[in-house]
């Protein structure tokens, strides 16, 4: 078993900010209507790739408190850190950007240093998806909680699609299977990673107007 956890935070004022790309990734997988509520506080959704068992989360508490979501996902499906993908924004890399890692630190994001402080290590798998800086200095508070502008839109949407086949790639292939893609497209064969996947638009890359605030269906 696997699973990907998107960070973010829930309700609809987030749904569109650069916090929350990382459900972006997942609404681009899975149809908003298939999203059911966990044992903890998370939602999750089946997502089996080629015969593998995995499942897509997204935590129902802010970015900060990201790791009480972990601890309830590995307790109800029997998962070890080592079988988690997390997806997270990163200000320090370039809008459109990705890096993947096997472990590492936090990196000054609260919602990763809250799965590493809540399974207690570092050795947690997670895909960063840049968002780029601020141009003005301070105010990345706000600059984080902000949604991308039109002109960053078609990158992003972009990096959705990429990191979408590289959750794929996790499922079926765990870290190593990701790797492998994550590598093919860092060497410039980016449509390896987009292979069989569908067109990511505006939608499906959580950028339309009535995007999900990770609220549906949790009764």
């Amino acid at each position: 078993m696997k699973a990907v956890i998107g960070l973010g935070n829930p309700g609809p004022s987030y749904a569109r900010t650069r916090h929350n790309v990382g459900w972006f990734v997942l609404d681009s997988l899975i149809p908003l209507d298939r999203w059911v509520r966990g044992d903890g506080p998370f939602l999750f959704s089946g997502y089996p790739v080629d015969g593998s068992e995995c499942i897509l989360v997204k935590p129902l508490t802010f970015m900060n408190l990201s790791g009480e979501a972990a601890v309830g996902v590995c307790r109800q499906f029997a998962v070890g850190p080592a079988d988690l993908l997390v997806l997270l924004d990163d200000v320090n890399l370039p809008t459109g950007d990705l890096r993947l890692r096997r472990s590492g630190s936090a990196g000054g994001h609260n919602g990763m240093a809250s799965i590493g402080e809540a399974l207690r290590t570092q050795d947690v798998p997670r895909l960063r998806i840049g968002i780029g800086r601020p141009s003005e200095p301070g105010g990345l508070v706000d600059y984080v909680l902000s949604p991308f502008l039109e002109d960053e839109e078609p990158v992003v949407r972009q990096a959705v699609t990429e990191a979408g086949g590289i959750v794929r790639a996790f499922c079926s292939g765990g870290f190593e299977g990701a790797a492998e893609l994550y590598s093919r497209w860092k060497s410039g064969s980016r449509s390896d990673s987009v292979a069989g996947s569908e067109k990511t638009d505006k939608r499906t890359a959580g950028m339309s107007e009535e995007p999900s605030d990770g609220l549906a269906n949790t009764e």
